[in-house]
C-alpha cells in the first residue's frame, strides 16, 4: 500500500517546514544572542578593571593632597632667601 498525497498530508507537510523554518530562525537568534552577551560580559570585565585603576590613582592622589596639606608649615615666598645671600 503506498501513501498517496491528500490536502491533509500536502498541509501536514507544509507546516512542518513552517515550523521546521521558525525553529533554524530561533537557533540562529538564540546564537547571536548569546555572541552579544559575550561580548557586553567582556567589556563589562574591562570596564571593571579600569574601575580598579581610576580607584588606585584616586586613592594614591587623595593620599598626596593629604600629606601636602598636612603639613605643618609650608614655605612662602617671603621665607626664602635671594639667591645672592
Amino acid at each position: 500500500m503506498t501513501e498517496q498525497s491528500t490536502p491533509d498530508n500536502t498541509a501536514a507537510a507544509v507546516q512542518l517546514a513552517a515550523l521546521q523554518q521558525q525553529f533554524l530562525t530561533m537557533q540562529e537568534s538564540m546564537m547571536h544572542l548569546q555572541h552579544d552577551q559575550q561580548q557586553m560580559h567582556e567589556v563589562l570585565l574591562a570596564q571593571q578593571e579600569e574601575i580598579g585603576r581610576l580607584n588606585a590613582n584616586l586613592s594614591k592622589v587623595n593620599g598626596d593632597m593629604e600629606r601636602l596639606l598636612s603639613a605643618e608649615e609650608m614655605p612662602t615666598l617671603e621665607d626664602d632667601k635671594p639667591p645672592h645671600y
